[in-house]
């Protein structure tokens, strides 16, 4: 077979072989977010205006964080092959550098009597199990309106949540007892600061 006759053939298997695969971003705004301190859930307009992490060293304001994503039904069916969340830091001056942790967590109930614990490092304890590890973060240089992306772990558990639909709930705990990681909630200055989750999908072609 000449030059020009390979070349025939490989353009005729673009014809006739297409990609069978479309790959897509959906883009899920959290519509919870709850700071978890030892007294409980936060309370007041800061409570939905703020969202913090906070070791132990921080006493009172110890927490650990709760999001909660409603995912659309028009992503059921799909392969995930890609998680980040971001948060928008709003670094007041009580802000500390420090390492949390991102973990996969069971439907919770907003009503549930969740607690910081302060005999656990983490503060959450045996409060919320199974605990799904999806990655962990530096919360470093604190600078207000600062976006931080996570790139969460792709595993057979979040995919199978997320196949699932409905309510999907990300728990962020303190990895030090120093850090304290400040983040906008869910009723932020602007839509824009809230919390998000960002699915890449695929699926296959019409």
């Amino acid at each position: 077979m000449n030059r020009i006759s390979i070349l025939v053939a490989i353009a005729a298997l673009n014809v006739w072989l297409p990609d069978r695969t479309a790959r897509g971003e959906t883009e899920v705004i959290a519509s919870q977010s709850l700071t978890i301190q030892p007294t409980g859930p936060r309370q007041g307009e800061a409570a939905k205006d703020y969202f913090n992490v906070e070791g132990n060293d921080n006493e009172r304001y110890a927490s650990f964080g709760v999001l909660v994503f409603e995912l659309p039904k028009e992503i059921q069916g799909k392969e995930l092959s890609g998680l980040t969340l971001k948060l928008v830091q709003t670094a007041p001056r009580f802000a500390k550098e420090g390492t949390i942790k991102l973990f996969l967590a069971p439907d919770l109930d907003p009503g549930t009597d969740l607690k910081f614990d302060v005999d656990a490092p983490d503060g959450v304890g045996k409060q919320i199990q199974p605990l799904r590890a999806l990655g962990s973060a530096d919360f470093k240089n604190p600078e207000k309106g600062k976006p931080q992306e996570f790139k969460l772990a792709v595993n057979g558990a979040i995919r199978e949540r997320i196949a699932k639909g409905g309510k999907l709930c990300l728990v962020i705990v303190p990895a030090d007892s120093k850090v304290a990681a400040t983040y906008f909630g869910v009723s932020g200055e602007a839509r824009d600061n809230s919390p998000k989750l960002t699915l890449d999908l695929t699926t296959g072609a019409e």
